[in-house]
């Protein structure tokens, strides 16, 4: 099985000028039973070809293929996959993802069993989808095959009354500026009195358990580095009392990503808790305090 999608700009430029031809072709055609994949067709004209299984389904992508399994006696100019979220069967007047290396002998055979990644999909949504392979008789089509996408990341509203933070600055940089949406405030630990050293934390507080499958956190800026959290864990807890470490960082995150871009990490899975402590564990100069500008979490339906 090729492993890849090889499209040459000159295959684009066939497919843009000629593959409605070839549909038009096919609509004057109706009468004979072209249009179904399954279907052999009487004058051996058209191609045939069926459809993979769709795999590796994510949020906004999908991978899918097919199999060109006849050339209908004529040279096979354009091959790949069709794909709709409406109940009507997909065709290339629809959403189509191009396969295969057309050449001057058309589309060879060593081409003719394909997978392609489907991208710019919608999350959690119903998708068909079904190889086709057109020559200059018609094109014919694969079975259908369908496929729900996952769900993205769904960010969880947090309020600063949600809040609870180890140590606190009593002079700047109160736990609601982790929430208040403004990469212009900032969060700070004590540094003047009630210094602890780290491990620091935000203590998530949700009125009924949620799913945890990563968060974004943005820095302070300006701010020199050696403050900035460059590892943590994950603990949670059933009563906000007695907590239990589930996840850990790798060692020595970046700490050069600043706003308005995001730092974000996903965990190992979604966690699921009431309680929730992310804590951080070190800094690059080792200092007692910390600081953050904006932090969120989010369940990844990807973890599902």
């Amino acid at each position: 099985m090729k492993n890849q999608i090889v499209v040459g700009s000159n295959y684009r430029d066939f497919l843009k000028k000629n593959l409605f031809s070839f549909i038009l072709l096919f609509t004057v055609a109706i009468s004979a039973p072209l249009i179904t994949g399954c279907d052999k067709d009487e004058s051996g004209n058209i191609p045939q070809t069926s459809t993979k299984d769709v795999t590796e389904i994510k949020d906004i992508e999908a991978i899918g293929g097919g199999i060109v399994t006849a050339n209908g006696s004529a040279e096979i100019v354009a091959i790949g996959l069709c794909y709709t979220d409406s109940d009507t069967e997909p065709t290339v007047e629809d959403n189509f993802v191009a396969a295969g290396k057309y050449t001057h002998s058309g589309i060879l055979e060593t081409d003719w069993d394909f997978v392609a990644t489907i991208t710019g999909l919608k999350p959690k949504t119903n998708y068909k989808v079904r190889a086709y392979a057109a020559n200059a008789n018609g094109v014919s089509y694969g079975e259908t095959k369908t496929f729900q996408t996952k769900a993205g990341k769904t960010f969880h509203t947090l309020t600063p009354e949600m809040l609870e933070t180890y140590t606190q600055e009593t002079s700047e940089g109160p736990k609601a500026n982790l929430v208040d949406g403004n990469t212009g405030t900032y969060w700070h630990t004590a540094w003047s009195e009630g210094v602890a050293p780290l491990p620091h934390w935000i203590q998530i507080n949700f009125p009924e358990p949620k799913g945890i499958g990563g968060f974004q956190y943005w820095f302070r800026s300006p701010s020199g580095t050696t403050g900035r959290p460059n590892s943590f864990d994950l603990q949670t807890s059933s009563d906000g009392v007695s907590w239990t470490t589930v996840w850990e960082s790798p060692k020595g995150l970046p700490v050069t990503i600043m706003p308005p871009a995001a730092n974000t990490l996903s965990l190992d899975k979604n966690y699921t808790s009431k309680y929730f402590r992310i804590r951080i564990l070190s800094t690059p100069g080792n200092t007692t305090f910390t600081h953050l500008s904006e932090f969120k979490v989010y369940h990844d339906g990807l973890l599902d």
